[in-house]
C-alpha cells in the first residue's frame, strides 16, 4: 500500500479510455456477464460441470445483444465471450469492454477452512486484453482486512493488477468481495475497511457491495480518492434498485449489475420475452437512478 498521492494519478491512456466505460455524464452503467463458475451454478447448482461453454456463450450473447446500446460498458472474460462477442458484432461499437483478469476456481468456504488466494488467468494479461479490444480490466479478490496473511497476499495481487493495467494504459476495476460475514455490523465494518485498504494501493475504480443501510457515506469516504460503483452481489432486483438509490445519494458513480438483472432469463425458450419485459426495463430504471450520482471525473486525476 502507498500513502503517496502521486500513486493515485491515472495514466493518460487509462484516463482517456475511462470515457469508453462511462456515459457522457461520467456514470458507470455497466452490464456484468463475465461470470463463469457462478453462471454455471445459476444454470445447474447440483451439477454445474454439466453446463457447457456453448451454453454460457449463448447466454452472454443474448443478454448483451438484448440490451443493445443501453449500457455504457459490458464486462466479459476471455474464456467464453472474448473475442467472440466482439468479432460477431454482439457488442455495440459504442459500448466499452471490460475484461476479467482473474482465474476461476476460488471459493471462500472450503471444508478445510482455507480461503483461496486469487491469481491471474494463465497466458492472459492486461496487455493482451488491450490488444484484443478491451477498454478496461477487472479483478475480483476475496478479501477480509482482518485476515492478516490472506489480506496481504490479496493486496499484492491487487498491486500486480494495478501495475499491469497502468502499463497497458487501461482503467482497472477492483472488486473486493467479503466472506464469512456474521451480521450487519460485521458487514458494514468489513466492506468499509476493505474499501479503505484496497483504495490505497493505486488508481482504480472500486466495485463494491452494499455495506448496509446508513453506511454508504462511510464507504464513500473510505473509497476516496477512487470513484466507486455498486455491485449487485446476486441480490433480488428490487433490493439492488433500492441499494443503488441510497448509494448514489452518497457519492456512488454508478452500477455494475449481473444476476440481479438477468437471473430470470436463464431458460432459452423464454429468454427473449424476459429480456424484453424484465431485463431492458430494469436496466433503464437503474440508469435513471445512476444519473443522480457523482461523475467519476470528480475524483479521477490524470497524470
Amino acid at each position: 500500500m502507498s500513502d503517496d498521492p502521486v500513486a493515485h494519478l491515472w495514466s493518460t491512456g487509462a484516463y482517456r479510455r475511462l470515457g469508453r466505460l462511462t456515459n457522457a455524464h461520467g456514470h458507470l452503467n455497466v452490464l456484468a456477464v463475465d461470470h463463469r463458475d457462478a453462471l454455471r451454478l445459476e444454470f445447474d447448482d447440483h451439477n454445474p460441470a454439466s453446463v457447457g461453454g456453448d451454453i454460457l456463450t449463448r447466454f452472454k450473447a443474448d443478454i448483451t445483444a438484448g440490451l443493445g446500446a443501453a449500457p455504457s460498458a459490458v464486462m466479459l472474460e476471455p474464456e467464453y465471450s472474448l473475442p467472440q462477442l466482439l468479432l460477431d458484432g454482439t457488442v455495440a461499437p459504442t459500448i466499452g469492454v471490460v475484461g476479467a483478469l482473474e482465474a476461476q476456481g476460488y471459493h471462500a468456504n472450503r471444508a478445510d477452512g482455507v480461503v483461496a488466494i486469487n491469481h491471474f488467468l494463465d497466458d492472459w494479461s492486461a496487455g493482451q486484453l488491450l490488444r484484443m479490444g478491451g477498454d478496461g480490466a477487472k479483478i475480483l479478490v476475496l478479501y477480509r482486512p482482518d485476515r492478516d496473511h490472506h489480506a496481504a497476499a490479496q493486496e499484492r495481487f491487487v498491486g500486480e493488477a494495478v501495475a499491469q493495467a497502468h502499463e497497458a494504459g487501461l482503467p482497472l476495476l477492483v472488486e473486493p468481495v467479503p466472506f464469512g460475514l456474521v451480521g450487519a455490523s460485521d458487514r458494514r465494518t468489513t466492506v468499509v475497511e476493505s474499501a479503505r485498504r484496497i483504495a490505497s494501493i493505486g488508481p482504480m475504480i472500486l466495485k463494491l457491495p452494499f455495506p448496509g443501510s446508513g453506511a454508504c457515506a462511510d464507504l464513500d469516504a473510505a473509497a476516496d480518492p477512487n470513484p466507486w460503483a455498486l455491485l449487485s452481489w446476486g441480490v433480488p432486483y428490487e433490493e439492488f434498485r433500492d441499494q443503488l438509490a441510497e448509494a448514489v445519494e452518497n457519492g456512488c458513480s454508478g452500477f455494475m449489475v449481473g444476476r440481479a438483472l438477468w437471473r430470470e432469463a436463464l431458460a432459452p425458450e423464454t429468454r427473449p420475452a424476459v429480456i424484453e419485459q424484465l431485463v431492458r426495463p430494469r436496466f433503464a430504471e437503474l440508469c435513471e437512478i445512476a444519473s443522480r450520482g457523482r461523475s467519476v471525473y470528480d475524483r479521477v486525476m490524470p497524470g
